[in-house]
């Protein structure tokens, strides 16, 4: 026992080294990121479309729903797209493709829809950094959707809208439920959904996306909260684990959070016409729920970083102690080692070497030496 806290007092950092190498099994790093990295590179070389990702569903499905204040129309099939028609006013249109591995499926919808050439590239590439892009008939919009799994890791997903004069369409990876609650609205007729233009629905969706980071970021409090207690009470090296993958969680929150506030400050910095004078104020609104959630996330940030000191500095207060027992045990034994020595000398003319109670005394001596210094130890609290 004595021989193993030696070690791990020699070699300190090995239980970081430890833990950050167990920390990379858990999470597993991003081994996909060269191979992205490389495909990404040969597509901008090439003239057809190349799908960027994750193949996350067999077959890419689509739901339109055609609206007003008074009428809501609900159609599924890859043909709905063509049921758009931008120059009829008196309908606003929602179409929302699952899965965007089907790049002839998606070029086609683009080609129905007029989109430019780069919208469907952006479209088809799971790895764009969340952005906004004004056009001459429409706005493109791309952003990160962010939950926790079923397993408490983070589950990406790359979600696109485009917002036209009536119409909206949004691109997801796979199937989710980001929007049951809008879709819930439209059918029910409930809230302004089917009272207002397009660009309402879009702020909607935006809307519920930022939701997923909210509740991300709460997830993860209540993870903070459970590991400030433990590294305050009983720190081990699982500790020091969960806190660097909720911190490394944390960090790719707020990396997609940034760029989300940057488009929405395009919005409505550029004052496109595609959003209405009144709604406005729902993206404004939306722009100030993102910061409040960067905000969060950094509060969240700052807070896993100093629990990480506080465990180091626990683990360091653990190790001064153990080498404060050593100590004051090896300085104990020190004239009693002496002693010992004296009276293992072999030469002949050691008067004590003749005495009766020799043996005893010396053990008497040796005792009472030992409780000396445990009492002086005490008395200077270094016990």
């Amino acid at each position: 026992m004595k021989g193993k806290i030696l070690d791990t007092l020699k070699k300190p950092d090995e239980i970081l080294q430890k833990s950050l190498k167990s920390l990379s099994q858990i999470t597993g790093g991003i081994p996909n990121l060269n191979f992205y990295s490389k495909l990404k590179s040969e597509a901008k070389g090439k003239t057809e479309l190349t799908f960027i990702g994750e193949k996350k569903l067999e077959e890419v499905k689509l739901q339109l729903f055609r609206y007003n204040e008074s009428v809501c129309e609900e159609r599924e099939g890859i043909s709905d797209c063509i049921a758009i028609d931008p120059a009829n006013p008196s309908f606003n249109n929602w179409l929302n493709i699952h899965g965007i591995h089907d790049v002839d499926v998606i070029e086609n919808i683009g080609q129905v829809l007029g989109l430019e050439r780069l919208t469907v590239r952006q479209v088809v590439d799971t790895t764009q950094r969340p952005k906004v892009d004004d056009y001459e008939d429409y706005i493109f919009f791309s952003i990160k959707s962010i939950l926790k799994d079923a397993n408490h890791h983070l589950k990406i997903e790359q979600l696109s809208f485009v917002l036209g004069k009536n119409y909206v369409v949004s691109f997801q990876e796979e199937m989710g439920d980001h929007f049951d609650h809008i879709r819930n609205k439209l059918r029910e007729d409930l809230g302004l959904v089917r009272k207002r233009e397009s660009d309402f629905l879009l702020f909607q969706l935006l809307d519920a996306i930022l939701d997923n980071y909210f509740e991300s970021i709460d997830y993860i409090n209540q993870e903070v909260a459970l590991l400030e207690k433990e590294t305050l009470t009983r720190p081990s090296q699982r500790t020091l684990l969960h806190l660097e993958k909720n911190k490394k969680d944390v960090d790719k929150i707020k990396k997609s959070l940034s760029p989300f506030k940057e488009a929405l400050t395009n919005i409505l910095k550029d004052r496109t016409h595609y959003i209405n004078k009144r709604n406005r104020k729902y993206f404004r609104d939306l722009k100030n729920s993102c910061s409040n959630a960067i905000e969060e996330a950094n509060s969240t940030y700052t807070t896993l970083e100093s629990l990480t000191n506080i465990y180091f500095s626990s683990l360091s207060h653990k190790m001064n102690e153990t080498m404060k027992v050593l100590t004051t045990v090896a300085t104990i034994f020190i004239p009693l080692t002496f002693i010992v020595g004296v009276y293992g000398m072999n030469f002949r003319n050691m008067p004590e070497l003749e005495w009766t109670y020799g043996y005893y005394g010396i053990w008497a001596i040796m005792i009472l030496i030992t409780a000396g210094m445990i009492f002086y130890f005490k008395r200077k609290k270094w016990l």
